[in-house]
């Protein structure tokens, strides 16, 4: 009899050719159907790693010594083919660009569903469904490459939820999301981990998680699971330096912490002249003719600011630090940097000014 357990994971060892010591070291995990498991830790502490290794990217792209073994319900995915495990595994990439093959999102979106050889009619009803649950149903004929980074997150997972896997794996789904579009997104997580499926989300965002409580939460640090539990012992198995906890509790935590130095501002830097490196004159852009990004942008950026781009998910800040770049050239109005027309320069001549 098949079993009904959505994945086991049995001492789990994984070392990447290219390392000397294992990026992940003995774990052990059984996951329920209908969990909505939250993987944190800091950078490098084997969270992306332990993924690949459920998605069957390790062995097969990522070549390195693995042991123990890993079951998605029941069948041990050594025993599989890329293809079959990506049926029962949905995963969708901190970086969506490496996903996203369609040119036109309702292409993008069908993508898997054509390779299964589904009829058109039942392809184009599941599409239609799935853009409407995550309400972007107004991106289907948009052109993938001209999405800002959240609008390629929401379409990316639009397309593994067409497959309807039965175990959903997100590496960062939030990394590119606006806070309203995150929280969007975790509730849908919940549903649909209310509706059965299970969830493995690999996040820094710890905070963001917690509010669709999730029903265990794995702490990773150098390559082994230091704490797996309910979501209310974090705060005492978990440094707060190295995942982002609710702000309450890290004000409580953080005064216990020693003062830390004062940061004296370096003398030679405060003294040099607030020059403008780059500036906006009256900057409009449009992707096509009917559609207008930026509308009559002007800002100047001078030596010594920081500067923080805030907006919702497809407001233009993507488009506008693009401008700043090189990588597109404004509808009207002028890029000057360091007093130069951007259109008169190449974009390898702004790189050797902006980053």
């Amino acid at each position: 009899m098949p079993s009904t357990t959505p994945l086991e994971i049995d001492h789990l060892t994984f070392r990447y050719h290219s390392r000397t010591e294992p990026a992940i070291k003995d774990i052990n995990l059984t996951v329920e159907s209908g969990q909505v498991v939250l993987i944190a830790g800091a950078s490098g502490c084997g969270k992306t790693t332990l993924a690949r290794c459920i998605n069957g990217l390790i062995p097969r792209s990522y070549k390195g010594d693995l042991k123990g073994s890993i079951k998605v319900y029941g069948k041990n995915i050594q025993d599989l083919s890329l293809a079959r495990i990506s049926q029962m595994v949905g995963t969708v990439l901190q970086d969506p660009e490496r996903q996203i093959l369609g040119t036109k999102v309702v292409n993008e979106v069908s993508f898997g569903l054509e390779n299964l050889g589904w009829s058109r009619e039942k392809i184009m009803q599941t599409a239609s469904s799935v853009l409407t649950r995550l309400k972007i149903p107004h991106l289907r004929n948009r052109e993938t490459f001209h999405l800002s980074g959240g609008e390629k997150q929401k379409v990316a997972l639009a397309g593994v939820l067409a497959m309807k896997p039965s175990l959903l794996l997100l590496d960062e789904p939030l990394a590119s999301l606006d806070p309203a579009s995150a929280l969007e997104a975790l509730e849908m997580v919940r549903t649909l981990a209310d509706e059965g499926m299970t969830v493995l989300m690999v996040e820094h965002r710890v905070e963001d998680v917690l509010k669709i409580k999730p029903d265990r939460v794995l702490f990773m640090k150098e390559g082994e699971v230091h704490y797996d539990g309910p979501a209310s012992g974090l705060n005492h198995k978990v440094d707060y330096h190295e995942v982002k906890l609710p702000a309450p509790l890290i004000i409580k935590l953080a005064a216990k912490d020693p003062i830390p130095a004062p940061i004296i501002p370096l003398k030679n830097v405060a003294n040099l002249p607030h020059k403008t490196l780059v500036e906006f004159k009256k900057i409009t852009y449009g992707y096509d003719a009917d559609t207008e990004v930026l509308h009559g942008i002007n800002l100047q950026i001078r030596r010594g600011d920081v500067i923080a781009v805030l907006g919702p998910n497809g407001s233009g800040k993507t488009t506008l630090m693009k401008h700043a770049i090189g990588l597109l050239k404004p509808k009207s109005g002028e890029v000057l940097v360091e007093g130069r027309n951007s259109r008169d320069m190449t974009v390898a001549e702004i790189a050797s000014n902006l980053g």
